[in-house]
């Protein structure tokens, strides 16, 4: 019994991290509210992820306000161009299939695949951002570079994505759990990439 009220049970420590990762997840929809600090908060996302995932003894809390007011311009420069970006992608996707054939099979193809290389670089760019003291174009070019180095690991962390997103679309009260879920998988496949 007193093995069930242990801090060092794994029921129990798998209980502080989800509730770890919802705290983050919590913290990173409202940094992200104004749209245009999508940038910042999810670079503190990922800080503080990355940070759990190093099992370094750190409040999550702490970790994701000092990453986000550090990387506050930074991740605004970044992240307002890459919003818009990929607003403009989705909406050509979006034009381009509801046109029907012809030429616009073509360009459905062409903005489907920049959507994924653009996927790519914002899947990387954020955590580098997070760890990385480099300017944005350094930190586009190796999101980009290591992207297509790490094509494997690149397209799974897409894949874990993709489910998260389908899963808040499937129970939408998982929107309150699922990025930081998404974003500690993210980390566990980026961890060792980083380091190199």
């Amino acid at each position: 019994m007193n093995s069930l009220f242990n801090a060092e049970n794994p029921f129990w420590e798998a209980m502080e991290r989800l509730f770890d990762l919802f705290i983050l997840n919590l913290l990173w929809l409202l940094c992200c509210l104004p749209v245009f600090t999508i940038g910042p908060a999810t670079a503190a996302l990922h800080y503080a992820v990355i940070n759990l995932a190093e099992k370094e003894e750190h409040s999550v809390t702490k970790d994701f306000r000092k990453s986000f007011w550090l990387n506050f311009r930074q991740g605004i420069r970044l992240g307002v161009p890459l919003t818009a970006t990929g607003i403009f992608l989705l909406a050509d996707i979006v034009m381009s299939y509801r046109s029907g054939t012809g030429i616009y099979t073509f360009f459905l193809f062409f903005f489907s695949f920049l959507f994924i290389i653009y996927c790519f670089v914002v899947m990387y760019v954020f955590p580098l951002l997070a760890k990385l003291d480099r300017t944005c174009r350094e930190l586009l070019i190796l999101a980009f570079t290591l992207s297509i180095r790490h094509l494997g690991k690149t397209l799974l962390i897409l894949a874990v994505l993709a489910f998260g997103i389908w899963s808040c679309h499937l129970f939408p009260g998982l929107i309150f759990l699922s990025f930081g879920l998404v974003a500690e998988l993210h980390a566990l496949l980026l961890l060792p990439v980083l380091k190199s």
